[in-house]
């Protein structure tokens, strides 16, 4: 019982001491801004790892592990006879995929 006229207490003060904010169009403004620039923000954040990335890879030499990799895998595929002798084939298929992988980031919407 006493709750419920304290509820009613409060009800009544809120409805007497209510103050409105103009808005002016400041809440639709930031929601509307919100997504570009987190969008923006993941974008960014790829690039700076996928350049981190590309420098640990030139920097500790891995594009040999990756080399011996393949010819093992082309070896195993009977692929041997055209891939070991033909490295450019090699840069060439990887150049692709990370083309490919940068224009999905890119093409995100």
């Amino acid at each position: 019982m006493e709750n419920d006229r304290d509820e009613l207490f409060v009800r009544k003060f809120f409805d007497e001491n209510k103050f409105d904010v103009p808005d002016e169009g400041f809440s639709r403004r930031v929601i509307r801004r919100l997504p570009d620039r987190a969008r923006r923000l993941n974008r960014v954040w790829t690039a700076v790892c996928a350049v981190v990335g590309v420098l640990l890879f030139v920097m500790f030499d891995w594009v040999g592990g990756i080399q011996s990799c393949v010819i093992d895998v082309a070896c195993g595929f009977s692929l041997q006879p055209w891939l070991p002798g033909n490295i450019y084939l090699l840069w060439l298929l990887l150049l692709s995929v990370i083309l490919l992988g940068g224009y999905k980031v890119l093409a995100e919407d």
